[in-house]
């Protein structure tokens, strides 16, 4: 008897699970577009940074990955059911490309990974991931926002200007070169990384446009 009514149950919750063609899709609207990095589009082009000493960091993207999801509003253990919706959502992973980690097992010691995707209720969630990397132990960290975004700031670059810069400091450092000890992040949300400092060795990179 226990068994006929688990088999009920589930078929319930396989059921409520299915996707429908009508149900509501919060997509990438061209507003959202402002605060998308789209840049990040050419797999592996090589992205640099300079800093006054002419000493370069060098990046490229790996991964960029924009889905059509889908979000059930029903799970195991949930005390209640949520409106089902579909969402765009979308990763990217930048690859550290003055980061050695040979001898480290885990992979994204050596990346970036940005997730921005669509809410149920319309608002734009970006989270972004840089790791720290102190052979043998690798942490990430970064952070995670929903829009409207607060707290940004405007930078000039070599005569280019970024208007929704994030300054992103971590608890410990960022890891963007090996020995680096970066304590500051520049993240533009239409254009990416655009700058990092490591103030121990009074070294400030900036993104190369020319």
């Amino acid at each position: 008897m226990k068994s006929i009514i688990f088999f009920f149950a589930l078929s319930v919750v396989l059921i409520s699970c299915q996707t429908s063609d009508n149900e509501p899709y919060q997509n990438f609207s061209d507003s959202d577009y402002q605060f998308i990095p789209e840049n990040y589009q050419e797999i592996g082009e090589i992205i640099t940074f300079r800093n006054e000493q002419n000493e370069e960091v060098q990046i490229k993207t790996t991964f960029y990955n924009l889905n059509k999801e889908f979000e059930s509003g029903y799970g195991f253990g949930q005390p209640t059911i949520s409106d089902s919706y579909y969402y765009d959502d979308l990763w990217i992973t930048i690859e550290l490309l003055n980061v050695d980690t040979t001898n480290q097992e885990i992979s994204y010691c050596n990346s970036i990974k940005i997730h921005i995707y669509k809410t149920g209720d319309g608002r734009l969630s970006t989270k972004l991931q840089i790791p720290f990397y102190d052979e043998p132990f690798c942490i990430g960290t970064g952070f995670s926002e929903f829009s409207p975004y607060e707290n940004l700031i405007q930078m000039e670059i070599t005569n280019v200007s970024y208007s929704k810069v994030k300054i992103v400091v971590p608890n410990g450092y960022f890891t963007f070169y090996n020995d680096s000890q970066i304590d500051k992040v520049y993240y533009d949300l239409d254009k990416g990384i655009v700058g990092f400092d490591d103030t121990q060795q009074n070294k400030e990179f900036r993104l190369v446009t020319e």
